[in-house]
């Protein structure tokens, strides 16, 4: 029960990095194979869906931050996205090699991709969320308080 206490933040990216990776597999299955749309967009409509997705679960459950501030989630959104925009280059890359050069199934590729791409994602959006840094930041607002009730 500790370990899983003191990793939560990681196994609740992994069950919403999971369900977003389904989603895009799903969604990237739907428009490429079954409406014959090419590859790489395919691949990007499923990733502005998935990371739409994503966005909000990990905000709201793993990471736990408020949504109170619009302009905040604003700056965190672009933050977001233009992280993730890396990781689409990334999987847009792994996708074209290892579907159009490889001659490799699609679907299999895309579950392989998805487990690379969601270890990116999920540093970068400790990152963009300030999570271990809002930590130390509250700890210094307290110190501070502290002190200035010391000097009184």
């Amino acid at each position: 029960m500790k370990y899983i206490k003191k990793y939560r933040d990681f196994w609740m990216y992994c069950i919403f990095g999971f369900l977003a990776s389904l989603l895009n597999i799903a969604i990237f299955n739907i428009v490429h194979n079954n409406m014959q749309v090419q590859l790489g967009l395919a691949n990007t409509i499923a990733w502005f869906i998935s990371n739409t997705f994503s966005f909000f679960v990990t905000k709201m459950y793993v990471f736990r931050t408020e949504m109170k501030n619009f302009k905040k989630m604003l700056h965190e959104g672009s933050y977001f996205l233009l992280s993730r925009i890396l990781s689409l280059v990334i999987d847009n890359l792994f996708m074209i090699i290892a579907v159009l050069i490889l001659p490799w199934n699609n679907l299999i590729i895309k579950a392989i991709d998805q487990v690379v791409v969601g270890l990116f994602n999920y540093f970068s959006s400790k990152w963009i969320f300030g999570y271990s840094n809002r930590h130390l930041l509250e700890r210094f607002k307290q110190r501070s308080k502290r002190k200035e009730i010391e000097k009184l």
